[in-house]
């Protein structure tokens, strides 16, 4: 029955019409077209298992990205695949733990109002959100529960593998101001930019990122990553992200990543 109705509202967001589109999602539209554009199709013949999913799941996010609309991007089968929680029943019992916090109308309640951008599918017993964004407030939710750090205090987080950003929008939305790095396979890092982008986020190059001292970058170089995190000598404040991520990328990544968190203060680790 629940099956059934979420494929009848998934059908009537997908058959909406989108109004024509603005000067900036054209903007949008067109920096990401050309960035996939320059991404050669991978070869998975000879990679591992985790590492070949991730390669397949980039080929057909770049068949998507240059033959449609990318404001339609959430409804994607790769996004809703690999990125994209639409329902389950675990989301109703996230739900219910966030309303029964004492702080849900001045804080979680907000924080969870689903954007239109991408034409997310809304959850079904809670329109107002995602059953995504959601599930990521639950993360962040307990982290807090259960450290006594809440987001908003921190200085510097660096998520490994963000999907396409909704983790990093949800810290935004919980009033985190500081310097917030995403790193993640070229194709995600160029999705990250064009949501992050939409949603009105500071996302920046690494130059950028370095001059201002403040923003979103979305890197997909190690090199260049290390000279971010060095670049960033005070640990107070910090924060490692990696919900899923970590358990999914082949050991010889997950050993160059680890130790460039060590001294971080705070971390949030969901592991399959």
């Amino acid at each position: 029955m629940l099956k059934s109705m979420l494929r009848q509202l998934l059908g009537i967001v997908l058959d909406r019409p989108l109004p024509l589109p603005s000067s900036e999602e054209k903007d949008l539209a067109s920096e990401l077209k050309a960035a996939f554009s320059e991404l050669p199709i991978l070869d998975t013949t000879d990679a591992l298992p985790s590492e070949a999913a991730w390669l397949s799941n980039t080929n057909r996010l770049k068949e998507l990205v240059l033959s449609r609309d990318p404001r339609r991007f959430l409804s994607w089968d790769v996004v809703i695949r690999t990125m994209f929680v639409s329902s389950g029943r675990f989301v109703s019992t996230e739900l219910e733990y966030l309303k029964h916090r004492p702080d849900w109308n001045t804080r979680w309640r907000m924080a969870i109002e689903e954007s239109s951008v991408g034409r997310p599918l809304p959850y079904i017993f809670y329109p107002a959100s995602s059953g995504n964004l959601v599930t990521h407030a639950y993360h962040v939710a307990q982290f807090e529960e259960r450290t006594g750090v809440q987001v908003n205090d921190l200085d510097y987080v660096f998520e490994f593998g963000g999907g396409y950003g909704s983790m990093c929008r949800l810290f935004y939305n919980l009033g985190f101001r500081g310097r917030y790095v995403i790193f993640d396979l070229p194709a995600f890092s160029a999705l990250q930019r064009y949501y992050l982008s939409a949603l009105g986020l500071p996302a920046q190059s690494a130059v950028e990122f370095v001059d201002l001292g403040t923003g979103i970058a979305c890197v997909s170089d190690a090199q260049e990553l290390r000279a971010l995190l060095t670049d960033h000598i005070d640990t107070t404040g910090t924060m490692f992200v990696a919900t899923w991520s970590l358990s999914e990328s082949p050991i010889g990544i997950r050993d160059s990543i680890l130790p460039l968190v060590s001294e971080f203060q705070s971390f949030l680790i969901g592991y399959q």
